[in-house]
C-alpha cells in the first residue's frame, strides 16, 4: 500500500511537471491529483523539493548503474541527453523555474562519476598524478554540464546524438592533457633525482 501511494504521488508530480513550471506546482495540486490528504503526502516527502530530488536520484542511479556495467562516457552522456530529450516539457518547466539549480546539481552528480572514469581509462598505463586526473575530469564535467544547460535552455533543438558527436571533437584533447601531465611528472621526477 505505501509503495503504491508513493508511486502515485511521484507519477502525479511528473505529470504536473509536464503541464506547468515547477514553481507553479503546489502540494495541494499533487494531493488533489492523487485524491489523498496532505498528511499522506508529508508521510513520504518533506516538501516538493524532496520529490524533485527523487526524480533526479532515480535517473542518476540508472545512469551510474549503466556506466558501471561498462557503458562508455559517450553512451552514458547520450543516456542523460535522451532522458532529457524524451521529457522535454518536464525539463523546460524545471528550466523555467527558480529551481533550475536542482537540475544542474543532478547533472554534475551524473557526469562527475562518468568523467572521472573516462579520464582514468584514457590515463591507463600513464604516470599521471591523481590530482591531475581529478582536475581534467572536472574540466570536462563542467564543460559538458554547460553544454547540456545551454541545450536545455534553447529548447533541445538538436538530436542528442548530434550533441554527443560534437562532444567527440573536444574529448580528444583529454589524451593530450594527460600526456602533458605525464611529461610534467617525468620532469619533476628527473629534477628530484638530480637534487
Amino acid at each position: 500500500m505505501k509503495k503504491d501511494t508513493k508511486e502515485l504521488i511521484y507519477e502525479a508530480f511528473v505529470d504536473l511537471l509536464t503541464q506547468k513550471p515547477f514553481d507553479k506546482i503546489t502540494v495541494k495540486d499533487i494531493v488533489e491529483t492523487c485524491d489523498i490528504n496532505r498528511n499522506t503526502f508529508y508521510y513520504y516527502y518533506s516538501d516538493i523539493y524532496d520529490l524533485l530530488e527523487e526524480i533526479f536520484k532515480k535517473q542518476l542511479n540508472i545512469i551510474v548503474e549503466a556506466h558501471k556495467n561498462g557503458t562508455s562516457w559517450a553512451a552514458a552522456f547520450l543516456q542523460v541527453a535522451n532522458v532529457a530529450y524524451t521529457h522535454k516539457k518536464l525539463i523546460y518547466n524545471i528550466c523555467a523555474s527558480r529551481s533550475y539549480d536542482y537540475l544542474e546539481n543532478y547533472m554534475y552528480k551524473a557526469l562527475k562519476h562518468i568523467m572521472v572514469e573516462a579520464v582514468q581509462l584514457q590515463a591507463k598505463d600513464m604516470n599521471v598524478p591523481d590530482e591531475d586526473i581529478e582536475f581534467i575530469a572536472s574540466f570536462y564535467e563542467y564543460g559538458f554540464v554547460g553544454i547540456l544547460s545551454e541545450w536545455f535552455r534553447t529548447g533541445m533543438r538538436e538530436d542528442p546524438l548530434v550533441l554527443v558527436n560534437r562532444l567527440w571533437l573536444v574529448i580528444d584533447n583529454m589524451k593530450h592533457s594527460l600526456k602533458k601531465s605525464q611529461r610534467r611528472m617525468r620532469i619533476r621526477e628527473e629534477n628530484d633525482d638530480i637534487s
